[in-house]
């Protein structure tokens, strides 16, 4: 049995994208050193996607650029195969920053990854006819614990502009409880992470808290609708502080476009 799930979500998005596939990968930490790098490319390379999107949290806040080693081999594997979009999460944000004076590892980390990864850092991105990918780089402030603004469509708007409507469009939001905002914006579908499920999951109840260390999130894990958006929360590969996970097997996500 796999130590890794392939949790798969058909999405109808038109005939355009009808047959199209996409695996979204999010919250990598580092994981386990790099040992479940392997496994993840086979399992890529089984499913045969059109593109891999990379969610954010690929590295830890923390890291000095010789831990993201992992990393860096995983998605230059990947990218030597499929192609590859990159949005950002709060860990990638936090190194950018330099929040805790981790050096020269944000530069080096962005030399050390193939030319071949498209970045969507506050960018957009057309991988094939009919479909449009947006990448949020969401600031610090509304990753907070306790106190956190709530992200409005019009500030979306003024960082990665209007919505296309002419063609699908998938918005890479790290965390999922920014819906309100993704949906106003007008996503066709959210791809997010953030949460790691919730660490421990109950039966019938879902995850037990979320990085803001609030009890019971509502959006912890697996398919929502808020109006006319879809969106996607995986429980992701890793953790990074308390590293628990009962009944939170980890995944990657595979899209069918029907």
């Amino acid at each position: 049995m796999s130590k890794i799930n392939v949790t798969r979500y058909i999405i109808d998005a038109g005939e355009k994208l009808s047959g199209k596939r996409l695996i979204f990968l999010s919250d990598f930490h580092d994981a386990k050193e790099g040992k479940y790098n392997d496994l993840l490319v086979r399992l890529i390379k089984k499913n045969r996607p059109d593109a891999v999107l990379l969610g954010g949290d690929m590295i830890n806040g923390k890291d000095k650029f010789e831990d993201t080693k992992y990393s860096v081999d995983l998605i230059n594997r990947i990218a030597s195969l499929f192609p590859v979009y990159y949005s950002y999460g709060n860990h990638e944000r936090k190194v950018a920053c330099n929040i805790f004076d981790n050096g020269d590892c944000y530069e080096k980390y962005l030399e050390a990854l193939d030319d071949r990864v498209h970045f969507l850092v506050n960018r957009s991105a057309v991988p094939f006819e009919g479909l449009k990918l947006y990448g949020i780089d969401i600031p610090l402030k509304y990753y907070k614990r306790i106190v956190f603004p709530k992200l409005k469509a019009s500030t979306i708007e003024k960082t990665i502009g209007k919505k296309d409507d002419s063609c699908f469009s998938i918005l890479l939001g790290h965390t999922p409880d920014l819906i309100d905002g993704y949906s106003e914006w007008g996503a066709d579908l959210v791809l997010a992470g953030h949460f790691h499920g919730g660490m421990v999951r109950l039966p019938l109840v879902g995850g037990v808290i979320s990085p803001r260390l609030r009890p019971f999130p509502k959006y912890d894990y697996g398919l929502y609708e808020k109006n006319n958006t879809t969106m996607i929360v995986t429980n992701g590969i890793a953790q990074h502080s308390i590293k628990i996970r009962i009944n939170n097997k980890p995944e990657i996500v595979r899209i069918d476009f029907k």
